[in-house]
């Protein structure tokens, strides 16, 4: 879920909660104005909280490092260059269809101000303090926006009913009830997908009535006001931003006229909000300050059989984190120099392609998956604990890739504070029947210059280590583990086809991987013969508690 999505549902959930109070508990009152603040300020309320990001920490130890585990990168058999990729991009297509629907909404409200506009310069202005008299035949219906009161040749201003309409058209320049139509429509227009904020207009425009007409109605007999509703009521015809006489619903109005008791625990019914409003600010404006997740780097390098791909090392950024002890040996999962193959990484990727064989069961079912092995290289340079981590993918990829691993010679051990340390080490290897080269190009064996984040893997690290979040939800599981992130970098640096490989640990922490990428920058594109490529990239992320 992007951000932008994100912030939507927020905002939706707190809106819709602030709505239903308001028409189980507040609506058909009798306290027009504490309704009115009501409506105004829990819409600009939702609004507002989906946007704050407060973190909340439950601990007074200092954050741990965001690095867990070396990853090698990816290794991937048979497979070629992937083309320029042309996907459909919903969430730009959803951006542009919303913004312009928003910029339609929008000119429409211009549209309405500029009718205003004309009527006011059609005729001649009475300034009879304090308001501005605007008389013409275009006028069907008395109403009034801001400080001017605009009236027709169908009604008469000497007349009873003229008269009750004046006042009540006074009321809403007393209390400057066109300020609150111009906010809820621009925040409606703005915000049209949310049905909780047009409830809430429409709920505004019959309180500026209820109001008004209480006001009005006491200067006169109640009977007869509520008589002049009737009769006028099929003269109506206002625009959506002005306050008319004429307002529907009738009903509603005449019965919050002749409604003379006040309601059971008035007061109670309007405090409930202060309990509310801080239930909702504390579930959706604070974030667990408690950041226990890490990033683990892997770039993608697209190999034959037995081709060599250029060298890219990750550099540690952060200090040194032991994560085991078993066996007496302390276990470290970052040091100031990783472990490394014999001759390097390019020795590395030729040694994997030189000894691993697709297994003939993958080939006969046409099985194509991507498998993490995970395994430690001791002080000596010894390769212990060999495992896969992942949902098993079967028809022999694992042991194949685990017999390949276990046959390794010795590695150049990691060395920490000038002494050789045993490290936890992550190797992915990608199984692929064909090429995704297009037809009639050439295979292209290697990326002369993979892609890279802005600034290298070092800002990547600590972009990763400041934006990631451990979901609250998985925390509370107690869930752990390794999220495999899959994407394309296009040839303009663009992030397409985000994904999460095999079974994530945990729904939450695979959400919260993917949100992070997809909030990431451009890259820069990978090259190959001096050509912007499009590249396929794997970020493994490990979540730890």
């Amino acid at each position: 879920m992007n951000p932008f999505t994100y912030y939507l549902a927020k905002m939706l959930l707190c809106s819709g909660i602030f709505y239903i109070y308001y028409y189980i508990v507040l609506r058909n009152n009798r306290f027009h104005q504490w309704n009115r603040y009501y409506i105004l300020m829990t819409t600009l309320l939702s609004l507002l909280i989906p946007l704050l990001q407060i973190p909340l920490s439950f601990s007074a130890q200092p954050e741990t490092p965001a690095v867990l585990t070396y990853t090698a990168h990816i290794i991937t058999l048979r497979e070629h260059l992937l083309p320029a990729p042309h996907p459909v991009n919903y969430t730009l297509l959803f951006t542009i269809g919303y913004c312009l629907i928003a910029t339609l909404l929008l000119l429409r409200i211009g549209y309405s101000c500029l009718k205003i506009y004309r009527l006011i310069k059609a005729q001649p202005v009475q300034a009879i303090p304090p308001y501005l008299f605007v008389q013409n035949q275009a006028v069907t219906a008395p109403f009034s926006f801001f400080s001017y009161i605009f009236w027709g040749a169908h009604t008469n201003l000497e007349s009873r009913e003229g008269r009750q309409i004046l006042r009540h058209e006074l009321v809403h320049i007393h209390e400057k009830h066109s300020i609150d139509k111009m906010i809820m429509e621009v925040i409606t227009a703005i915000c049209w997908i949310n049905p909780f904020f047009h409830l809430f207009k429409r709920e505004l425009a019959i309180i500026h009535e209820f109001i008004a007409d209480k006001k009005a109605a006491a200067q006169s007999d109640v009977a007869n006001y509520a008589q002049t509703i009737l009769q006028m009521a099929l003269q109506s015809s206002q625009l959506a931003i002005t306050n008319s006489f004429f307002h529907p619903p009738i009903k509603r109005r005449i019965l919050m006229l002749t409604q003379l008791r006040q309601p059971k625990f008035s007061y109670l019914r309007r405090l409930l909000v202060l309990p509310l409003a801080a239930f909702i600010f504390c579930s959706l404006a604070f974030v667990t300050g408690n950041t226990g997740q890490a990033a683990d780097l892997s770039g993608p390098i697209a190999v034959n059989d037995t081709v060599p791909t250029t060298k890219t090392t990750p550099v540690p950024t952060v200090p040194t984190t032991p994560v085991d002890q078993t066996d007496k040996e302390e276990v470290f999962t970052f040091v100031e120099h990783p472990p490394q193959f014999p001759g390097g990484e390019k020795a590395l990727i030729k040694y994997l392609g030189d000894h691993i064989k697709y297994p003939k069961a993958a080939v006969d079912n046409k099985i194509e998956a991507t498998i993490f092995v995970q395994f430690l290289v001791d002080k000596e340079g010894n390769i212990k604990r060999v495992k896969t981590v992942g949902a098993p993918k079967g028809y022999g990829l694992e042991e194949e890739s685990m017999r390949v691993v276990n046959a390794m010679p010795k590695w150049v051990p990691g060395v920490q504070n000038k002494r050789k340390v045993a490290v936890q080490f992550n190797l992915p290897i990608r199984y692929s029947l064909q090429s995704k080269a297009p037809a009639g190009s050439e295979p292209v064996s290697f990326i002369e210059q993979p892609p890279q984040f802005p600034g290298g893997e070092a800002a990547l690290m600590q972009y990763l280590s400041k934006n990631i979040k451990y979901p609250a939800e998985a925390e509370k599981r107690k869930a752990e583990g390794t999220v495999f992130v899959q994407m394309i970098v296009t040839e303009t640096g663009e992030l397409t086809a985000i994904k999460v490989l095999g079974k994530s640990p945990d729904g939450a922490l695979a959400d919260e991987a993917v949100r992070v990428v997809k909030a990431m920058p451009k890259w820069k594109p990978g090259k190959q013969d001096g050509k912007l490529v499009a590249v396929r990239y794997n970020l493994p992320i490990r979540f730890t508690l």
